[in-house]
Order: C-alpha cells, then sequence, then structure tokens
C-alpha cells in the first residue's frame, strides 16, 4: 500500500512538474518580448539623444533590457562595428548559430532579423524611424497575446495535475 502511495506522489508531482515547467516556457515568451520593448526603446534613446555610435549603442540597450534580448543585444554590439568588422546583420547571423539563443520568441527573432537590416545603413532619422516601427510591431503583438498566452499558461499547469491524477486513478 505505501509503495502504492508514494508512487502516485510521485507520478503526480511529475506531472504538475511537467505542466508547470510548459506555462514557465510560455510565460518566460512574454517576459522576453516585454525585454525586447525595453531594448528597443534603449536602442532608440541612444540612437536618438545620446548620439552613441552603433556597437555601443546595442550594448548600451542591451544592458538596461536583461534576459536572453540583453545578451542578444550585447553580442550585436561587440561583434558590430569597425572592431567588429561586421554589420549588424553579419553579427546577428553568427550569433545565433554561435549560441543558444534560439529560445528567443519567433517574433523577437523576426523584429531583430528585419530591424539590423536597416540599422548602421541608412541615416540617423531612418534608424530612429525603424526603431519605432518595431517597438510598435511588439507591443501590438504584446497586447493581442498576453490574454491568450496566459490563458495557454493556465491550460499547461491545470494539464500537468489533472493529467498525473487520471494516471493516479488509472494504475490505481
Amino acid at each position: 500500500m505505501f509503495l502504492k502511495l508514494a508512487g502516485s506522489f510521485l507520478l503526480l508531482g511529475t506531472a504538475a512538474a511537467a505542466g508547470f515547467g510548459t506555462a514557465r516556457g510560455v510565460e518566460g515568451q512574454i517576459e522576453e518580448l516585454r525585454r525586447l520593448v525595453t531594448a528597443l526603446q534603449a536602442l532608440s534613446t541612444e540612437v536618438s539623444y545620446v548620439l552613441k555610435p552603433l556597437p555601443q549603442a546595442l550594448t548600451a540597450a542591451g544592458q538596461r533590457a536583461g534576459g536572453a534580448v540583453g545578451e542578444l543585444f550585447c553580442l550585436l554590439g561587440s561583434r558590430s562595428g569597425l572592431s567588429g568588422r561586421r554589420t549588424p546583420e553579419d553579427a546577428l547571423e553568427t550569433v545565433l548559430n554561435e549560441t543558444c539563443l534560439g529560445e528567443l520568441p519567433r517574433l523577437a527573432r523576426e523584429t531583430i532579423g528585419e530591424l539590423v537590416k536597416s540599422l548602421g545603413t541608412s541615416g540617423h532619422t531612418e534608424q530612429v524611424r525603424h526603431i519605432d516601427m518595431s517597438i510598435d510591431r511588439v507591443r501590438s503583438f504584446l497586447s493581442s497575446m498576453e490574454v491568450e498566452y496566459g490563458k495557454r499558461a493556465r491550460m499547461y499547469r491545470y494539464l500537468g495535475v489533472l493529467g498525473g491524477l487520471m494516471a493516479v486513478i488509472v494504475l490505481i
């Protein structure tokens, strides 16, 4: 009897942990998108008001944002420009191939990929306009998806617990 009870608790705990882990991953994607907005706002400020060179602006924006997005921006800053002898677009491709930043949300990778095509190749006002358009794109996606992702995370939690409970009931 004790072994059945212990096995039931282990099975229920494992299934619940899997559900909570999946929910944490979904919530992590929303958090990374929020960090992307922060990084893009910081980049816009650094480029338009502080007038830093692009590699230094990318690094400063990455330090302000934190997380995987911040790490990506810092790596882009360190590997682009005259010292890195790469354009931001080449630096992004290299960074994504060499690191495990592939867990970034797809929208974040697409937005940064489109943005780096114009960074350093256009004038000051055009760069700021491209950054602002990227901010608007991410914000509109966030506003439409936050509720859905919250529901999805809650569903994964419930599925983990209830799936484990169902397995315990079937096995007993």
